[in-house]
């Protein structure tokens, strides 16, 4: 049960839903990973030794500590465990890049093999942090309050620059309500994760299937993720758009075997028609779409066949506000594009407080997500791209995904990023960066696209594409490193 306040509240938090589900179900299979698995039995007993072993270590109070474990069971255990005796964590495995962070964590539960962090005291983790302990007879100190802070996120969208977000108890526990959502499609059971624990998203995910009571599922690699799915017969599968476009084309070489999905749920960057159309025929029918951001929280889902204009994102979530504005903030009419702005019930706030200055897309109450868009008059968000990204050649508006998808469906193409720069006569032009996977030159690239409607002025030949840990093309890096 949650922590009891002097005011007589009680605040509980996901942690007590899994330690519930643990009695309730204690040989149920919580976590699996390629080389074992842990039930919830263990998991229990697993926070209740690391949270001994916390206790020991006299944490002063309110203090945030960063949890850098790359193995997801001993990772989301931690957290667990730093949640009951009310410590506020956040999961990241660079936190010397983030410089909100620099100056305000100490300490960092890592891997043993890990090198420290620059200024930063390690707490290294091995298997003696998760043998049974004696039971404790003290109780669960929790969080003192719902407006405690209890976790720091780190987002760094499509732009490389990583930015620290804080959230409340109970802005917390919001975000995780709004996932429930997704519950209602079936997304529940057996989940295969290829979303990282050092994303909101991917935090947030997983801890609502432990405190469902399902069994969450992470693979190696990509390449073993469709092998891990028959091996478990997992029910649904959580990626990004960048890994279902991976999980396509391995299907074309492997397909899934096994009892079929109920659900795949993607996010983390605009998916085409065309990789929906492709991921509902060889993955998941029952395929749907989540739109939101560590600032907000899941904003909008919605199943992918009920998305049939190119870009169109989904319904906003119940509590949650869309608005597109002009330059100067002021609202636009349903069907105008402009710039899109929200708020839902549970706004992340900046970290540390009166970093305000480092957050601009933060503003009136509002967040700014970055993206253009426009709104249909039964709510359909449609996007039409990032307002860094858009590439307005000589007047025509493109979304570089949508570029990107038609370069794609060259077979000699493993990977692209299309983004845009100027050209001699101060237009910008449509640049290309590929990633091949046979021979293939630059001319051909063109014509390729060329014959398909798009005028593609620039193409690069590159080994590899840089990418955040969801898998978001780093445009602003590529275009930096080819074009200055």
């Amino acid at each position: 049960m949650g922590v009891v306040t002097q005011r007589g509240e009680t605040v509980r938090t996901f942690v007590d839903e899994i330690l519930f589900q643990a009695r309730m179900r204690p040989e149920q299979p919580a976590i699996a990973l390629s080389d074992r698995l842990v039930t919830y039995a263990m998991f229990a007993q697993g926070v209740s030794s690391v949270e001994a072993r916390l206790r020991a270590l006299g944490l002063a109070s309110d203090e945030l500590v960063a949890v850098a474990v790359t193995n997801q069971i001993r990772h989301l255990i931690l957290v667990a465990a730093l949640f009951r005796i009310g410590q506020p964590s956040v999961s990241t495995n660079h936190i010397e890049e983030v410089p909100d962070l620099r100056s305000g964590v100490r300490f960092c539960f890592q891997d043993t093999h890990s090198a420290p962090k620059p200024g930063i005291t390690p707490i290294p983790i091995d298997d003696r942090w998760f043998r049974p302990q004696s039971p404790s007879p003290e109780a669960a100190k929790g969080f003192a309050n719902w407006d405690a802070i209890c976790r720091v996120e780190v987002t760094s969208g499509s732009t490389g620059r990583p930015r620290a977000i804080a959230s409340t108890v109970e802005e917390f526990e919001y975000r995780l309500a709004a996932q429930r959502v997704v519950e209602t499609f079936g997304v529940c059971d057996r989940v295969l994760m290829l979303i990282g624990l050092t994303g909101g998203w991917g935090f947030r995910a997983a801890v609502r299937v432990l405190a469902s009571g399902g069994t969450l599922v992470y693979a190696d690699s990509l390449p073993s993720a469709l092998p891990m799915a028959s091996a478990f017969r997992v029910d649904a599968v959580v990626a990004s758009t960048a890994h279902v476009r991976d999980l396509v084309r391995s299907s074309m070489r492997a397909p899934l075997s096994g009892a079929p999905l109920r659900a795949l749920l993607l996010g983390g960057g605009l998916a085409t028609r065309a990789l929906l159309a492709e991921a509902r025929a060889r993955l998941c029918a029952q395929t749907l779409v989540q739109y939101g951001a560590t600032e907000s929280g899941p904003v909008a889902v919605t199943p992918a066949d009920l998305l049939v204009e190119e870009g169109a994102t989904g319904y906003p979530l119940p509590g949650v506000l869309i608005e597109i504005v002009d330059a100067d903030d002021c609202s636009l009419p349903v069907g105008a594009p402009g710039v899109v702005r929200l708020r839902t019930p549970a706004m992340g706030r900046v970290f540390p407080r009166g970093a305000d200055d480092g957050q601009p897309n933060l503003r009136g109450g509002w967040f700014y997500p970055g993206d253009r868009g426009r709104l249909s008059a039964d709510g359909m968000l449609t996007l039409e791209g990032r307002t860094s990204e858009v590439i307005n050649s000589g007047g025509v508006k493109r979304a570089p995904e949508l570029i990107e998808e038609i370069a794609l469906r060259h077979p000699s193409v493993a990977e692209a990023a299309a983004f845009g720069a100027l050209g001699a006569g101060g237009i910008d032009e449509i640049c290309l960066a590929v990633v091949t996977r046979s021979a293939i030159d630059e001319r051909q690239v063109i014509e390729w696209c060329g014959q398909r409607g798009v005028k593609v002025a620039r193409v690069f030949l590159v080994d590899a594409l840089p990418r955040t840990p969801l898998g978001k093309i780093m445009r602003e890096d590529l275009k930096a490193r080819l074009v200055g």
